[in-house]
């Protein structure tokens, strides 16, 4: 049953402000209007506060807790009227369906029931703020990588008509529950992250045919309720995984399977999903496309790289510290500008008449904290202290998953049931204290407002550039030669600019312009922050093979045979400019490209590519080989792939061209790689060279 659009949603947007609702909310109160959408998800609050309960009685204190700016403990109604006096207008919840085993043990990840929904929604809606409800429709975490069906719905086997049915009731009866109490639910989520399917579905070509039926339930139910109690909630579908370009090919299957939603929302983790500035091109797209409102369900940011609980972080130093977004340092300061970048990022959508189409973002578990502070401790005396807290994380359920969650999710094991994972990217400090990054909820946060502390350096390192290797056609900047990362010893870091010594810059493109010293490494000094550093870039020789890069998005210039492969543009898959060779096939496949030119001095010459990918068949390989003479005796280099942007250069035998070559006309060399893989292979090949070495 579709939803009557025009009596119940009444929507208007005015100068970036969306008005939402009719005369009531779900309290019988009237309804604020709400600006842009500052809201975080809160999900976890319950169970991490019976985990500072838990410690306060084992240690007969009242220490431990979430703590105000003054330090004050704040609980309950008091956080959240906290939360939303930093200026904070909406909360999202979680609801997983019956996230416990047959004993009542909790499944862990903040054991997100609907009677914790109903309690912090009331804390919410009391507060002033309006809430969202992410429905997983399943008992444990729901992402791309799992949509496992809730254990009373398993019986299924992944039926889209039955699960459909299924979804309607629980969405129905869930939201009535709500209302019921008193919680003013303006969003509702019809699933979360539902890349690859949803609640056991899983999704199959045409979505239509099995997921859509299910996204299409859960719309309708929220209309139908939101009708029946005539206010205004919109059905959001959400999806993540931005950077592979797929967000418009999920729009475009909700629209096939004519899916009543209203909402289009993205998770954007800035170390996985790109820039903002690409969020908000994606977005836009299908905003424009299909007249729908368009946000950011998630996004997050670390403020210090250090971890405080002794579980590992999702970002620490070398684990996801790195990608196209992480344009801030980690310090809250840095925190606070990403969060405002993610919601710059969906109010810069516009839609099809001109006006804004974005809502705003959610930060996801800004209150999740690891209860303890062990950065500080180490040996048996860490060992025995993380072994107490599992304890709590399992009871409590305030760790990422508890002991208990295996037998529904096999994919969680006891090696993998502990902490909090994010608890260096949380708005309150170790000791439950809120950080100054809180700050950038505020309706007059604007980005450009710093937020300080007292850094003291502690090491810099030359961040990991492309440098290296120049081509001699490439000019010597400051950009090519990449930043400096400054460590600072309450565990914070920041990328910053390096002042290199122009002199040296000067001395790499006088050589560079001259046409001489090729093959000779120059060092280039730089000072940041007091500290010396340095980086050394080799000046390569010209290589002779044309289009080398791909950078002309075709083949131009290659000789190619077989199949399996294209060009992929502007992707994390891409190891230097926009456009690299991708490869990948459903079955056996193989392909070769080969270029011939003309060496044009004596001496020793050397072909080389750049791989990445996986290759599945035993026998597989990557080649590549070069030759002056087709008729004599060559071999040609086989290797294997590292895997994911695992980066790794390949090199033929080198080639002997003489002055008698050349005199006689057969000083040319053809060079030829390619990949021979089974079925499902996948990878790319960039930077194909053909230099004199020697």
């Amino acid at each position: 049953m579709r939803r009557k659009i025009m009596s119940v949603l009444l929507t208007t947007v005015m100068a970036g402000t969306m008005v939402l609702g009719s005369a009531c909310s779900a309290g019988g109160s009237a309804r604020k209007t709400v600006e842009n959408i500052r809201g975080m998800d809160i999900s976890s609050y319950i169970s991490v506060q019976q985990g500072f309960d838990e410690l306060n009685r084992q240690e007969n204190t009242d220490q431990y807790g979430f703590r105000d700016s003054d330090g004050k403990i704040i609980r309950n109604q008091d956080f959240f009227n906290f939360l939303a006096d930093q200026g904070m207008n909406w909360v999202r919840i979680r609801v997983w369906n019956d996230p416990y085993d047959k004993d009542g043990n909790g499944y862990g990840g903040g054991n997100n029931d609907l009677k914790k929904a109903i309690t912090m929604g009331k804390w919410a809606t009391k507060a002033g703020m309006r809430v969202l409800i992410d429905f997983h429709y399943s008992d444990d975490w729901a992402d791309p990588a799992r949509q496992t069906a809730p254990k009373a719905w398993q019986k299924f086997n992944g039926d889209a008509d039955k699960t459909a049915d299924a979804v309607k009731t629980f969405t129905t009866e869930s939201l009535e529950d709500l209302i019921k109490e008193g919680v003013d639910v303006g969003m509702v989520q019809v699933g979360n992250e539902t890349n690859n399917g949803i609640a056991g579905v899983e999704a199959s070509g045409n979505w239509t045919g099995n997921v859509d039926k299910v996204y299409a339930a859960g719309c309708d139910a929220v209309h139908e309720v939101a009708e029946k109690h005539h206010s205004t909630i919109l059905a959001a579908v959400h999806f993540t995984d931005p950077q592979n370009d797929t967000q418009m090919g999920y729009a475009d299957n909700l629209n096939a399977g004519k899916v009543d939603y209203d909402v289009f929302a993205t998770s954007w983790y800035p170390y996985w999903h790109g820039t903002a500035e690409s969020i908000t091109k994606d977005l836009e797209a299908i905003a424009q496309k299909y007249d729908k409102k368009v946000m950011v369900a998630e996004t997050s940011y670390a403020n210090t790289l250090t971890d405080y609980d002794g579980f590992e972080n999702t970002v620490s130093d070398g684990t996801n510290d790195e990608g196209d977004g992480t344009v801030y340092p980690f310090t809250p300061d840095g925190q606070a500008k990403s969060f405002h970048s993610a919601l710059k990022a969906a109010l810069d959508v516009k839609g099809k008449d001109g006006k804004t189409a974005g809502l705003g973002a959610f930060y996801w578990e800004g209150a999740w904290n690891g209860l303890m502070d062990l950065s500080s401790i180490s040996g048996d005396k860490k060992i025995t202290a993380i072994s107490e807290e599992r304890k709590i994380w399992d009871s409590a359920g305030c760790g990422w998953t508890s002991s208990y969650s295996h037998d529904y999710d096999p994919t969680q094991t006891n090696g993998t049931a502990g902490g909090c994972v994010i608890d260096n990217q949380s708005f309150f400090g170790p000791d439950g204290k809120v950080l100054d990054s809180i700050k950038c909820f505020s309706e007059d946060y604007d980005g450009t407002q710093e937020i300080r502390q007292d850094l003291r350096v502690k090491e810099v390192k030359m961040n990991q550039s492309e440098v290296g290797e120049l081509d001699p056609a490439t000019e010597l900047t400051a950009d090519i030669l990449g930043r400096a990362k400054v460590y600072y010893e309450n565990g914070s870091r920041a990328t910053v600019d390096v002042d290199w010594n122009q002199d040296d810059i000067d001395a790499y493109e006088k050589a560079r312009s001259g046409g001489k010293d090729y093959g000779k490494t120059f060092t280039i000094k730089g000072r940041v922050d007091g500290t010396d550093v340095s980086e050394d870039v080799k000046l390569l020789y010209p290589n002779l093979l044309k289009n080398g890069d791909f950078e002309t998005a075709d083949f131009t210039d290659w000789k190619t045979d077989g199949d399996g492969f294209d060009i992929e543009t502007d992707s994390n898959n891409v190891y230097k400019g926009h456009n690299t060779l991708h490869f990948y096939s459903d079955s056996d496949f193989s392909f070769t490209l080969s270029q011939t030119v003309e060496a044009p001095e004596p001496g020793y010459y050397q072909a080389s590519m750049i791989t990445s990918g996986q290759l599945m068949g035993s026998d597989d390989y990557a080649t590549i080989a070069a030759y002056a003479d087709p008729d004599s005796d060559y071999t040609d280099s086989r290797g294997t792939l590292n895997g994911w942007q695992a980066w790794n250069k390949q090199t033929a035998d080198t080639v002997t061209i003489t002055q008698d070559m050349i005199d006689k006309g057969k000083n040319k060399i053809a060079v030829e790689f390619g990949v021979k893989a089974a079925a499902k292979s996948w990878g790319a090949i960039d930077e194909v060279r053909l230099e004199k070495v020697g």
